[in-house]
């Protein structure tokens, strides 16, 4: 074996290694400031036509006895709900979930989408960071409504655990 074919070889191995102890994260973490500032500072309700939302969410970690050692990444349930009970437009659609420590921000596609009632979109984003849990965040649901885009913020969310 040739010498550069002992180096490539050599870097594939490391970069195997290296890559195997990264955690396993679904999107992004960064930190910065001025767009958690940004972020932060989405109202709590929209209105929409006819229609005025909020947003609820339920944050946790499972430590569970079957669940990997120092527990599960970060799973977030988001509910954008309309506050009068009134059906939601078809035309909405979750896009991006933002939940928010400090200046550190994790952004994530939603995996899962449902419509468990008419007046509420239901959006599921898993495998996220290792914050927490008994810690609380700041999330903001990032959607579209007829080619328009919206966040929403639900402050101060506490992150469960499952024991």
């Amino acid at each position: 074996m040739t010498m550069k074919n002992l180096k490539i070889v050599s870097l594939i191995i490391l970069l195997g290694i290296i890559s195997c102890k990264k955690e396993k994260i679904d999107g992004k973490i960064k930190t910065d400031s001025e767009f958690a500032s940004e972020l932060k500072s989405s109202p709590e309700n929209i209105t929409i036509g006819n229609n005025t939302f909020f947003l609820t969410t339920y944050l946790w970690r499972d430590f569970m006895p079957v669940a990997e050692e120092n527990g599960s990444p970060l799973t977030c349930v988001n509910s954008l709900t309309e506050k009068d009970s009134l059906s939601i437009a078809s035309t909405i659609e979750l896009k991006k979930q933002y939940v928010i420590k400090e200046n550190e921000i994790w952004t994530a596609n939603y995996s899962e989408i449902s419509n468990p009632k008419d007046f509420v979109i239901e959006g599921v984003v898993r495998e996220g960071p290792k914050w927490g849990p008994n810690i609380t965040v700041d999330v903001v649901c990032e959607f579209e409504s007829d080619g328009a885009t919206y966040r929403i913020l639900a402050k101060s969310q506490e992150i469960n655990k499952t024991e």
